[in-house]
């Protein structure tokens, strides 16, 4: 081979290496993906080994290998070498009679292979990385369609590969983007977002050391209710303006009253994108407090780091020092006679702010701006100007020593601030998107399975159908709690999660999870024991939901990890406090025994947020306190290891995912729930032996009579009153039309949202249940027409919408719209039961809604 060729085919060898370290899969420790795969291949084809190799500068990796137990070979004569030479399949029949692998040492000797078939793993710029192989010890032939189904694995392979790489360059840009919103968080100057009229929607913690006021008061404020009432005309006047001329950038100073009475000058960058406007605000007070006793030094001071300009009456430059000519590049011959704005201006310059400050000039008045201007060399640069009339003794102009201020940096900093902002705006606005969309999708299916299931549990189903049905049931809302806990996790994070409060039986709860956990303890021979305290009141009010979940995260865990054992959960009494301390509480009790759906909205909320009036009664008569333990004798958790298990996607060794499944998201999501139980968890474990994790929750008590009672005369009411089901999937219109019938109520049905305002404008309805995804007019545009018919039935007429979706912008639409609230599918008797009895029993005893 000559030198070129060799030259060449070095080069081609490095950007190939250079491509496949940029997917950092070298080393990395295994993944289930690339497992799947193998085995895939090793199926399909029947050979008995399968390797997913990537070829590095030495050697050979192998990434997934089914059959043999190596890392990694040599580079040498491998086959891996050669197939990453074509482009193909590359076949070897027997490679005891080829040349090339004769003397191959994994030929020669164990485990003497003979036969190998390979495709080559080539990147979407052509560089081949590795190989997806598969070998015997007798020899083979594939045909030409194995050969197309080797090189489709092939295919998802890389994209597998190149999807890892842009999860990889996704994380990255996401940490970046929150480095960006950390730096105005502790930013020294005012960082603000407000909508098109000024209302302030988003401020930093500047706020309060600039201006007295706190982030949750600046919050409820307009931009110009505190903008002081002399400068907000002119304002007022320069944004009109420039609006009108297509402007979307603005430099303003006015004056800003403080929380305690005072005036504070302020520097403003507003930028207009979108109808909102992202504002960077400076504080100029003491600059412009100190420029008169400036303006006298600098009269003699020729040698400042900032740039000083005097003018004559005629605003002609007579003056400048040397920092003028370092930041401008101009010096006093270039400049003398000449209007400095003249001088300065360039392609972008906004001539408009010039003549403005010009004319605050021929008023006699000082001024202060911010401007894009351009050095001597052409370069742009921007210059923060303040600018002092100097008067005579018959109030005419004598002179004008401008301070000039390169703030390039500045700027240039502000705007890659506003950009991040803006970025992390989108990035969570799609993440909010997302989780609707799929929250949605998901669950419309799920509602019929777990709808039908319990339909088919209420109709006397056959003895041999009961146990298949129970177990359907089982799975069908173990999947929600899978869906839950992702969504959950968000919420949690993002603070949008709320403890229900309503009344519920411990010791039922905890009997249900054992049971329903009875088979998969079977499954490893495991013995389930629930050791309950019987002095705990028999019924308690608290968030039953997230405590099952907490007790469902860690009783799985528990079982999962035991084989051969035990697994125990103990709930002891620990602590009651005084009926007398919630006296107070119990004088209004009686006003929450109405309970209501998840998550209603109740339009009389002062703040317009989603209240969480989920059940039936609150009637605190005294608070215990429950010592929760949840124990097995298992593989035990590493001490090393105990101080990472709650973290998110963490588990207590690499190799508990690919032996035992999970997430790692169970604990953290438990240590989070505990934390708005106002509670912790704490774990003893030793390896080998087994595990205990426990905790304490304080609950108030109920009186379940009361509860009892309220509720049967709320049920009562339902008969003879007609709900309206807006719904275009049958499964769904079936299932609530089956569980409204259960209690009495006359249903009707619309399949789309035209059909349901012709109806809703023909009969009278006490409720109407709304889904939010229909085709043509969705349920959000259905209720606002609704609202805007003339009448009081339409504007009081109650609208529940029906959705799989939890996402706040979701929610905030739900209130703008009209409606009263949402029902989450899957539905179930007690949710639309608590529906029926805020909006339809509820009236019997109270009138308007209920604020829970």
């Amino acid at each position: 081979m000559s030198e070129a060729r060799k030259a060449l085919r070095s080069n081609a060898e490095e950007d190939r290496l250079t491509a496949l370290y940029e997917y950092d899969i070298l080393d990395s420790p295994k993944e289930p993906g690339f497992d799947n795969l193998t085995k895939l291949a090793k199926q399909i084809f029947n050979l008995p080994y399968a390797f997913i190799t990537f070829v590095d500068r030495h050697r050979v990796w192998f990434k997934s290998a089914i059959g043999y137990d190596a890392l990694e070979v040599s580079r040498g004569a491998t086959f891996c070498e050669q197939t990453i030479l074509q482009t193909d399949v590359h076949e070897v029949l027997d490679a005891r009679l080829d040349d090339r692998f004769i003397n191959n040492p994994l030929v020669t000797g164990p485990p003497y292979f003979c036969y190998y078939v390979g495709v080559p793993l080539i990147d979407e710029n052509g560089f081949a990385l590795g190989a997806l192989c598969l070998l015997d010890r007798v020899p083979h032939k594939l045909n030409v369609q194995q050969h197309e189904m080797l090189k489709t694995i092939g295919t998802e392979i890389m994209m597998h590969l190149s999807n890892r790489k842009k999860a990889r360059a996704l994380r990255y840009e996401t940490q970046r983007l929150e480095a960006m919103l950390n730096i105005s968080a502790f930013s020294p100057e005012i960082h603000a977002m407000l909508d098109f009229k000024g209302k302030i929607l988003f401020i930093n913690g500047a706020i309060t050391s600039l201006l007295g006021y706190t982030v949750e008061e600046a919050l409820n404020l307009n931009l110009w209710d505190i903008c002081y009432k002399e400068d907000m005309q002119l304002v007022l006047d320069t944004l009109h303006k420039g609006l009108d001329a297509g402007r979307c950038q603005f430099e303003l100073l006015f004056r800003i009253l403080s929380r305690d009475g005072s005036l504070r000058w302020f520097s403003w960058s507003l930028v207009t994108k979108n109808r909102t406007w992202y504002a960077y605000g400076r504080d100029h007070t003491e600059t412009r407090n100190v420029q008169s006793e400036l303006m006298k030094l600098s009269l003699v001071a020729s040698k400042v780091n900032n740039a000083v300009v005097i003018n004559d009456h005629n605003n002609e430059v007579v003056w400048i020092n040397e920092a003028f000519e370092k930041i401008t590049g101009f010096n006093l011959n270039d400049i003398r006679g000449q209007r400095l704005g003249d001088l300065l201006a360039g392609p972008a310059t906004d001539m408009a702010l010039v003549e403005h400050a010009r004319a605050l000039s021929r008023q006699n008045q000082s001024f202060t701006m911010d401007v894009l201007g351009y050095r001597k060399d052409k370069k742009p640069i921007w210059l923060s100007v303040y600018n002092t009339v100097v008067l005579d003794e018959r109030g005419k102009v004598e002179m004008e020593v401008e301070i000039i201020i390169d703030i390039t940096e500045k700027k240039l900093a502000e705007r890659e601030l506003l950009d991040a902002k803006e970025k992390a705006l989108e990035l969570s606005a799609s993440k909010e998107m997302f989780l609707s969309v799929m929250s949605h999708e998901i669950r419309n299916p799920l509602n019929a399975v777990i709808g039908m299931t319990h339909l088919l549990l209420e109709n006397d189903p056959k003895p041999s159908q009961l146990e298949d049905l129970k177990i359907l049931k089982f799975s069908g809302e173990n999947l929600i709690h899978i869906i839950n806990d992702v969504l959950d996790f968000t919420k949690i994070e993002t603070g949008n999660l709320q403890l229900e409060h309503i009344p519920f039986s411990l010791k039922t709860l905890a009997n249900d999870i054992l049971t329903s956990l009875q088979i998969n303890g079977n499954k490893n021979n495991n013995y389930l024991q629930l050791d309950y305290d019987d002095r705990i009141p028999e019924q308690l009010m608290g968030d039953k939901t997230r405590l099952y979940q907490i007790l469902m995260n860690l009783l799985s865990n528990a079982i999962k990890f035991t084989k051969d054992g035990t697994v125990s959960l103990k709930l002891a009494l620990s602590e009651t406090t005084s009926q007398a301390e919630f006296q107070e509480l119990n004088n209004s009790a009686l006003h929450h025994l109405h309970a209501a759906a998840d998550n209603i909205f109740d339009p009389q909320n002062a703040n317009g947020s989603l209240v969480n009036i989920s059940a039936a009664a609150k009637i605190p008569e005294a608070q215990v306190a429950i010592e929760f333990t949840v124990s097995d004798t298992g593989i035990g958790i590493p001490e090393d290891k105990q101080a990472y298990i709650f973290e998110s996607f963490t588990q207590a060794r690499s190799d508990i995912s690919r032996k035992y499944g999970g997430t790692g998201l169970g604990l953290a999501i438990t240590k989070k729930l505990l934390k708005l139980f106002k509670s912790d968890i704490q774990v003893k474990s030793k390896e080998g032996e087994g595990t205990s994790f426990n905790f304490s929750i304080a609950f108030e008590k109920v009186d379940q009579q009361k509860v009892d009672a309220v509720l049967e005369q709320e049920t009562g009411a339902f008969k003879g009153k007609k709900v309206l089901v807006v719904d275009d999937n049958e499964i769904n219109i079936l299932i609530v039309k089956r569980i409204l019938n259960t209690w009495g109520l006359e249903s009707d049905v619309a399949a789309d949202g035209e059909e349901a305002i012709t109806k809703v404008m023909e009969n009278a309805y006490d409720l109407i249940l709304m889904d939010i995804n229909m085709p043509g007019i969705d349920g959000f545009e259905t209720t606002s027409i609704i609202r805007d018919l003339e009448g009081e039935y339409f504007q009081k007429v109650p609208v529940i919408a029906l959705t799989g979706s939890t996402e706040y912008h979701d929610s905030t639409k739900i209130a703008t719209s009209g409606m009263n609230g949402y029902l989450l599918k899957p539905f179930n008797h007690d949710k639309v039961k608590s529906v029926l009895t805020k909006f339809l029993g509820a009236r019997i005893n109270s009138e308007g809604p209920i604020i829970l």
